[in-house]
């Protein structure tokens, strides 16, 4: 009975291979998780760099639109003095020749005493007038470069938000990606 008692069960062999082919099964297993581990790793790496890169890209556009703006604005607002100036020059120029009439119609009518207050009053009067119409015209000039900077800054703040949002989705699509293949190769493994 105690001979008996120390022989091993018939069926103790057979567990002792199935619990070595288990290890072996476990450690290839776990080879190939260290394998899939590394490459997740590297992808993740070269994900993040891309993702810099697209960040990089995104900011340096940005710029240029920013000097391209610049560079549309100046000759615009350059444009737009002139053309006031010019109105400028016209109304001064038309005032001038309506004053000249009045004065000389003055003149003829007056003694010299009354044609010196008159001057003297005519020459106040325009320039209060001229002075009225140089800020109107600084005001209007100030308004219209105002809007067309507005606009454009407008503009360019879409745009860029418009391509952040691009980015980010690619972000996230890229790290849900990455993680998904990561649960899908765990669940693979895990099926055997």
């Amino acid at each position: 009975m105690n001979a008996q008692n120390s022989l091993p069960p018939d069926n103790f062999e057979g567990e002792i291979k199935q619990a070595r082919a288990n290890f072996r099964k476990i450690t290839e297993l776990k080879e190939k998780l260290d394998l899939l581990t590394e490459h997740v790793e590297s992808r993740k790496e070269a994900l993040e760099e891309e993702i810099e890169e697209s960040l990089h890209e995104a900011v340096s556009h940005g710029r240029d639109c920013l000097e391209k703006i610049q560079e549309n604005i100046e000759p615009q607002l350059e444009k737009v003095i002139r053309t006031k100036l010019e109105e400028i020059d016209k109304k001064m120029t038309s005032w001038k020749q309506e004053s000249l009439l009045a004065v000389k119609e003055e003149i003829k009518n007056a003694t010299p005493a009354l044609t010196k207050q008159v001057l003297y009053d005519l020459d106040q009067v325009v320039v209060e007038k001229v002075k009225l119409v140089k800020d109107q015209v600084v005001g209007s000039v100030k308004e219209e470069v105002g809007g067309q900077i507005r606009s454009a800054l407008q503009e360019m703040k879409e745009d860029t938000d418009k391509k952040l949002h691009s980015l980010r989705m690619l972000v996230f699509a890229s790290i849900g990606l990455g993680g998904l293949a990561v649960i899908g190769v765990l669940m693979l493994f895990a099926a055997k």
